[in-house]
């Protein structure tokens, strides 16, 4: 599961503010069946829900590429352009929603909301979405958008109750232009970002940023960014089939060498340590 995204600033939302906060209407439900190796392009725009029933889809272009199984759900709420790719034959549930009215807590979300096992662990958000896809057509009314903001809630609070939140998402910034660079830092993590390119993120100069970064976060963007990867590292060295190398090298790190040293300067043990406690506990 993956995060990419949070707003940082001083003021706290709740969990339930934040989802009181998310109005959604339906747009359209619709049942995709794909052969194998079929790809489809959703293109930018609306939001997207998805559920895999049957076969296993490759979604690219959110990120790191993500294969969905079936009972694995998917939340794109900012509507970015994505494809989905068939592995094998495959029977895709979409929902197309669009954001009602705006949002602080709309901005706080992620480029995606990954959640497998959606039907396992929420089946009543999972018999929604199913109803609502195989209604088709392009439905309209008060019911259908109440019903899909229910799902969006559901699968954004199932999202920060299993863990997969960033521990600060709910924290937000009144500055948009850093709340974009914010949002760039989670959503690529890996990235050789640099005070200059981050500057460029929030529109801003590189003096005037850095100073606005570190009155807002308590920290220069170069920490931030490092709390960031190894709070993203940890989550991936939860794994078991995760190696320390693969870690070093998604998170932009030149060596295995480079990223023990920064995940044991916040930690306070080397990665491996980290991974073996993880196994033990």
């Amino acid at each position: 599961m993956t995060v990419d995204s949070a707003v940082f600033g001083t003021t706290a939302l709740s969990v339930d503010e934040a989802l009181a906060g998310l109005q959604w209407r339906c747009a359209q439900g619709e049942v995709l069946s794909f052969a194998a190796c079929e790809q489809r392009t959703v293109p930018e725009g609306e939001s997207t829900a998805l559920l895999v029933t049957d076969g296993l889809v490759r979604v690219e272009g959110l990120g790191d590429p993500q294969d969905l199984a079936p009972g694995d759900f998917l939340f794109v709420p900012h509507g970015h352009g994505h494809t989905v790719r068939a592995l094998s034959e495959a029977v895709v549930l979409r929902v197309r929603m669009t954001p009602a009215g705006t949002s602080g807590a709309l901005d706080a979300l992620p480029r995606r909301v990954l959640l497998t096992e959606f039907t396992e662990h929420e089946p009543m958000a999972d018999a929604l979405l199913r109803n609502l896809a195989e209604a088709g057509g392009h439905p309209h009314g008060v019911l259908r958008d109440r019903v899909a903001t229910l799902i969006a809630s559901i699968a954004v609070s199932s999202w920060h109750a299993r863990g997969c939140a960033p521990s600060r998402w709910l924290l937000r910034v009144d500055d948009p232009g850093l709340a974009r660079a914010v949002a760039a830092i989670h959503a690529e993590p890996g990235r050789e970002w640099t005070v200059e390119s981050l500057a460029r993120v929030a529109l801003a100069s590189r003096s005037g940023f850095a100073a606005r970064f570190r009155a807002a976060t308590g920290q220069p963007p170069g920490r931030y960014l490092s709390a960031v990867r190894i709070e993203q590292a940890q989550r991936m060295l939860a794994r078991k089939d995760v190696s320390v190398a693969a870690v070093a090298h998604r998170l932009g790190y030149g060596s295995d060498t480079a990223f023990g040293r920064a995940f044991r300067r916040h930690t306070g043990v080397t990665p491996s340590e980290w991974q073996r406690q993880r196994a033990r506990g």
